[in-house]
């Protein structure tokens, strides 16, 4: 994919947009609609709150000054009505003092945009507005599926004993994920201004924007895989303390037994400390180049992922004929190799390749350090394999990818190690060359 959304015949999120001036209306629809949101208007309050109640939109953009009733009245009379008060309302005004902006908020609006319009701005804080508004509803949708289910099986109270300890178990699971999503919708309110701030920056910053989308898509893999680590020793935590509680209702639970299950559990959790370590370390801020083991670096990269490859099925073969140690940035080299390891395995996944395989290969050569990672997923279309390293391309959902780990793991190995990295299909699969000046 470019960096354009992609045309989608699903609508978008609606936001209604009110204002006087059909200037203002016009640009800030082509705005919004570039981004695939669907679009209303209204141009004064009245028939602002009329199409409020009929489209019920997922957002509305309300202009202050607007002739008979302004925009602080009709938010509040929004926030008055039953079917429209949760719908957030970002103020557009040109007022930037701090008394007017109280207002708003006393008003009900949930924050402003100063006119005039910067299109960094209107986009940052849309964008994460919708994104509250869905967490908030998704939420809402969790709290009414929860009593439905417990009116459910409260009508079931003759199950037996095994049943009944089945069900607290779901409902606590669903309660923690109902907890979670509480504490991220907490964490976006209260760090609002801040993402504002940060996201208009990144826009103004070509190079900027991409190394910190790079860095959060790579966290967003680093969790997925303490994910994979860390489901299974959980269940197994939880699966302890259930049969200890089960052996005490019964009187069975000896000294012994209980003994057994706190040190399981105490090893279970020493473990899960050591990969919070060994996650945390790996993005710590790397000062000055250092000098470093390629080989070791892999190896770092593939302990990350190694859960998620094996949960997958995906074998991996190291072959070292020898590398010489180098001086450069030791973290950013193992992100590079981690964005390719993350790629080979989502294409093995998607494809659903038989005895899935990755192969790393290591070897020196005329003053380099050469490292080889190949796979057996098929290969890269011919079509577009000289494109894969562009900036925002991807050939994946926007959901699944940001279409830039792999420009980004180029920049690493050229700018900033001065060496290279490429691509060609083998028979197998697809086959990434990384050469680095020892």
């Amino acid at each position: 994919m470019s960096a354009n959304i992609a045309k989608n015949k699903q609508p978008g999120p609606a936001i209604l947009v009110i204002d006087d001036d059909t200037n203002n209306l016009a640009i800030v629809s082509d705005l919004l609609e570039e981004y695939r949101y669907s679009i209303y208007v209204a141009e004064d309050g009245e028939s602002g709150i009329s199409r409020a109640l009929l489209i019920r939109p997922d957002l509305i953009l309300l202009d202050v000054l607007m002739p008979g009733m302004d925009g602080f009245e009709t938010c509040q009379r929004l926030k008055s009505i039953q079917a429209t008060r949760h719908i957030p309302v970002i103020f557009m005004t040109a007022l930037a003092e701090t008394e007017q902006k109280v207002r708003g908020f006393e008003a009900g609006a949930v924050d402003y945009i100063t006119k005039p319009l910067h299109r960094e701005e209107v986009l940052a804080r849309v964008g994460v507005h919708i994104g509250i508004r869905f967490l908030a509803k998704e939420l809402q949708e969790a709290n009414e599926l929860l009593e439905k289910r417990v009116e459910e099986r409260t009508l079931n109270l003759a199950r037996t004993n095994e049943e009944l300890q089945k069900e607290i178990v779901e409902r606590k699971l669903a309660e923690e994920a109902l907890a979670v999503k509480q504490e991220q919708l907490e964490a976006l309110n209260l760090s609002l201004e801040q993402r504002v701030t940060e996201e208009v920056e990144k826009n103004r910053q070509k190079d900027v924007i991409l190394c910190n989308n790079a860095r959060m898509a790579a966290m967003g893999e680093l969790l997925g895989n303490i994910g994979h680590q860390w489901r299974q020793p959980l269940n197994s935590i939880g699966l302890l303390i259930q049969g200890c509680l089960f052996e005490s209702r019964e009187g069975k639970l000896g000294h012994e037994s209980f003994d057994a299950c706190v040190k399981r559990c105490m090893e279970l959790l020493s473990y899960l400390s050591g990969t919070i370590n060994e996650f945390q370390s790996y993005f710590m801020p790397e000062g000055e180049p250092r000098e470093f083991d390629p080989l070791e670096m892999v190896e770092k990269s593939l302990s990350l992922v190694r859960a998620s490859y094996e949960q997958s099925g995906i074998a991996v073969r190291i072959v070292s004929r020898g590398t010489i140690p180098m001086t450069g940035y030791g973290i950013a080299f193992s992100q590079a190799v981690l964005s390719i390891l993350n790629n080979a395995r989502d294409v093995l996944i998607e494809r659903g390749t038989p005895e899935p395989a990755i192969e790393i290969a290591f070897h020196y050569q005329e003053g380099r350090n050469i490292i080889k990672i190949r796979d057996n997923g098929g290969g890269i279309d011919e079509a577009i394999i000289d494109r894969i390293f562009d900036p925002y391309f991807t050939t994946k959902f926007r959901s699944q990818g940001t279409g830039i780990g792999l420009y980004m793991s180029r920049m690493i190995v050229e700018k900033n190690m001065r060496g290279t990295l490429s691509v060609h299909n083998t028979p197998d699969g697809a086959e990434f060359t990384i050469e680095i000046p020892a």
